[in-house]
């Protein structure tokens, strides 16, 4: 084949591969991370007996790291053009566009490709049982090791399998020693990852390694899946009852007696345990048997936006004849997930509870990079957007991201929604054979054990767009009930009832327009838990994101790259509000800002509607979060971390204590998303015509307890306020003090007709712009500016940015307190910008001002 000769050609300019460094972690663990190389079994014809010798030549693979895909390590090594640029993607070798089909027979990622390391075992491992730990290889794979095999593709399959091999025998302590796999891509109706349609599909379906490869040393006696239960006395949350268990397995041939302790903070419990050769036991610590597990005042752990993040060590060991030989460290918090059923009007809505307080989910669809390139900094940044914007929940369609994402949304209290994947084998139940069938379960057992301690879990999902059959149900529940029993199930994310689970509370659809336009006014008729929509069948990025997906010659007038950027199912209707609603743009920077002002307007409304309903309404998946490519369409931010419209909508519809206008019955509402009462607010209300000049006003005192909606002012608009009008809202404490602001443009044919066209007639306008304050900390800009609308025309959508100095780039990503704002004729803000002074390559930062009729500017940044 073509392909594969042009992999011949490239790969023998490629470095030369035999040595692989190791990262030694606490307790003698190792990661395999570095120096690994593959290389295509077309090209490799020895057996895997020769290829996991210490000697065999890698001459002309490509270096690759773990955890990568065989496409993701091509394209690091720069084996291709840039396939998140333009229209390069389709050039991949074996790139097809049905993304639920299979390889195509002609593509180099038909076959297996080999994955390959030589590694330093040291020599403290003599004498110790060694132990291998995979997570997810995609799909299957022959497993060598110094020459023999360890395990082959009978055993090792499936893509969310976990696997924790004993290689003592394979293995020699203070040598160098070969470990090689043979990976098979995924075919036919395998369990594998799909991206749907969210973004095109890597032409290998993600064929490799896609966690850590660990190696391990115990001795006689291995601990294995810790589990931790907490159990509170509510509604009083004062008491947690903590319940511990862990399997002890024997690796020995002979008996073995010895203790098993836990430890956590300055509580010690232990149990004596007798092992037969090769017995593995269940131990079980209760809090019955176990008084000191009666935890009195416990530290709560808490979603973010409601309280702390108080996390616990769980220490575990066992010790035979005086030495530990094996030891653990878990990490838990103390919490307690429930939900219950809001039935009404012939509505059922699921409202989840975090130690027995009621919570509204606001949260979006998270995705992993396209090839899977694995990035703790990329993580980082994701979830700083997500408590920027408040929002609290991230759903997983199919368990993605790396155990650092898990670990760090614990840390930063982010709630997650684990499920299996929509539209793919997943939910082809009719086509499993009895192996696939074995596989699922194997699956999820292996998922809901790796991720059952981590307290932001908060809910199952073993069915997405679809609910499984009775049978297979009846093994997700039970394996549910055997691993877990700790959180909410639903057999689906959608309305439908299972035959076992029943209702689940939840909504999805109606398709397509959820997942591509709705009018503001439409989302307060949803009453429910919406597990994903939005309005953004299209969103495009800034302007200087944009240069960076395509040439400058794509971007205007439309063109293919733009194609492949955007889903035909959902941008026309997007694309048809935008140019009813604002107009047609006459160039790409016109299209751009009109795209942040619909999506900002559309977007703030959902999350409004869905808290001021609560709790008819419970929660809220924005379809999607994040993207794994760059593209325009169902995100909050693009690849390159450039937040749009929706982005700040959202920001401005989550805050803790919020003033909005209710689109449903014109009403102003105040809404309370935090766990305590507030008196003597003041909420006000003006409304101004095009001109700016004020029309209507009125103020009441507001009073509202915990966790409330209240309808605060019922205005009485003036009639003939023109063909668009604007409202002010102001919500203010006790003294005086502002609390929340929002400002709403309405039109006089309502919402669902609504004409703003005659916004582009707004006077073109200079703003006054200051950098007030600019002060380092830790490696970042915090940087206070002062705008200022010194005319008497409304600045409509004010975008500050910060820009590279030379390149005129945007500095990403950045944590504006608010953006896409509106200045009022005379009005002054003052705003904080925090950036990272590594992510200015070097330049010069500026702050530049634009907006909808804002002529834009420049001020340096000293």
């Amino acid at each position: 084949m073509k392909t594969r000769n042009l992999f011949c050609i490239l790969a023998a300019i490629l470095i030369t591969f035999s040595q692989c460094s190791s990262q030694t972690l606490p307790a003698g663990k190792i990661l395999l991370r570095d120096n690994w190389a593959i290389q295509s079994s077309a090209t490799v014809k020895a057996p895997g007996s020769d290829v996991s010798s210490t000697t065999f030549s890698t001459q002309g693979w490509y270096p690759a790291t773990v955890p990568s895909t065989v496409v993701g390590t091509l394209v690091t090594d720069k084996v291709f053009p840039d396939p998140y640029y333009g229209t390069n993607i389709e050039k991949l070798p074996g790139f097809f566009t049905k993304w639920d089909g299979g390889i195509p027979d002609s593509s180099p990622y038909k076959v297996s490709w080999w994955y390959r390391t030589v590694f330093q075992l040291p020599a403290g491992y003599s004498g110790k049982n060694v132990f291998i730990k995979f997570h997810s290889i995609n799909y299957k794979a022959n497993i060598w090791m110094n020459g023999k095999l360890v395990a082959d593709t009978s055993k090792i399959q499936g893509a969310y399998r976990l696997y924790n091999l004993n290689i003592t025998p394979f293995t020699v302590a203070g040598s160098n020693n070969c470990l090689a796999l043979e990976i098979f891509p995924p075919k036919g109706n395998d369990l594998t990852i799909t991206w749907v349609d969210w973004n095109p599909t890597s032409p290998d379906r993600g064929m490799g390694i896609w966690y850590d490869v660990e190696l391990s040393p115990t001795g006689s006696v291995s601990i294995e899946n810790p589990k931790v239960v907490t159990k509170l006395n509510l509604p009083s949350t004062d008491k947690a009852a903590v319940t511990v268990t862990a399997e002890v397995r024997n690796n020995s041939g002979k008996k073995v007696k010895g203790v098993l302790e836990g430890k956590i903070e300055n509580i010690i419990f232990s149990q004596s345990v007798s092992l037969d050769p090769g017995e593995n036991k269940t131990v079980t610590f209760e809090p019955s048997s176990f008084s000191q597990l009666e935890i009195s005042n416990p530290r709560l752990w808490w979603p973010y936006t409601v309280g702390p993040q108080n996390l616990y060590d769980l220490n575990l060991s066992f010790n035979a004849k005086g030495a530990m030989t094996d030891s653990r460290k878990v990490r838990f918090g103390v919490r307690e997930i429930t939900s219950w059923m809001n039935n009404f009007n012939g509505k059922h809505t699921r409202v989840f509870q975090v130690n027995g307080k009621n919570i509204v989910i606001r949260g979006g669809g998270y995705v992993q990079d396209l090839f899977l390139h694995p990035s703790d900094d990329r993580i980082d940044k994701d979830l700083r957007y997500a408590k920027q914007m408040g929002l609290n929940a991230l759903r997983m369609e199919a368990p993605r991201g790396s155990d650092y994402l898990f670990d760090r949304c614990d840390e930063e209290g982010i709630l997650l929604m684990v499920g299996w994947c929509c539209c793919s084998s997943w939910e082809q139940w009719k086509r499993w054979t009895p192996n696939v069938e074995s596989v699922a379960q194997l699956s999820w057992t292996d998922q809901i054990i790796h991720l059952r301690n981590h307290p932001s879990l908060f809910t199952w999902l073993y069915g997405s767009d679809n609910f499984p059959p009775e049978n297979i149900e009846k093994m997700y529940i039970q394996v549910l009930k055997d691993n877990d029993g700790t959180r909410p199930y639903e057999s689906s994310a959608t309305q439908d009832s299972s035959a076992i689970a029943g209702n689940t509370g939840f909504w999805m659809g109606p398709y397509p327009n959820v997942y591509a336009y709705e009018t503001p006014s439409f989302w307060y008729s949803k009453l429910e838990y919406n597990t994903e929509a939005g309005p953004g069948g299209e969103q495009i990025p800034p302007v200087e994101t944009l240069k960076k997906m395509m040439p400058a010659g794509d971007l205007w007038p439309m063109s293919h790259s733009w194609d492949l950027r955007l889903h035909k199912a959902f941008f026309p209707q997007a694309r048809k509000a935008l140019y009813s609603r604002y107009g047609q743009p006459q160039g790409l920077e016109e299209y751009s800002m009109k795209s942040q002002v619909l999506n900002y307007e559309a977007t703030r409304a959902m999350f409004e509607a869905f808290a001021g309903n609560k709790y008819r309404s419970s929660g809220i998946i924005y379809w999607m979060y994040n993207s794994a490519w760059p593209k325009m369409y169902w995100q909050f931010y693009d690849y390159f971390f450039a937040p749009n419209g929706a982005f700040y909508g959202t920001k401005k519809a989550c805050e803790p204590l919020h003033i909005q206008y209710s689109y449903d019955d014109n009403s102003i509402r105040v809404v309370n998303s935090q766990y305590k009462d507030f008196e003597g607010l003041k909420a006000s209300l003006k409304v101004y015509d095009l001109n700016m000049v004020e029309k209507y006003s009125k103020e009441e005192t507001v009073n509202i307890k915990s966790d409330e909606s209240i309808k605060a002012i019922i205005p009485e608009f003036p009639k003939n306020l023109g063909e668009v009008f604007f409202l002010r809202l102001k919500l203010a404490d006790n003294t005086g003090k502002e609390i929340s602001s929002n400002f709403y443009w309405l039109s006089d044919k309502g919402d669902n007709k609504a004409d703003f066209k005659v916004l582009s007639s707004l006077p073109k306008i200079q703003l006054k712009a200051a950098v007030v304050s600019n002060r380092t900390e830790n490696g970042k800009s915090i940087v206070t500016v002062e705008v200022e609308n010194p005319t008497k025309t409304l600045a409509f959508s004010v975008n500050p940015k910060i820009l590279k100095g030379t390149s005129k780039d945007l500095v990403l990503p950045v944590y504006w307190d608010d953006n896409y704002f509106p200045l009022l004729p005379g009005e002054k803000r003052t705003l904080k910008v925090e950036f990272s002074q590594a992510d200015l390559g070097g330049e010069s930062p500026v702050l530049g001002i634009d907006g909808w009729n804002i002529v834009a500017a420049e001020n340096e940044i000293k």
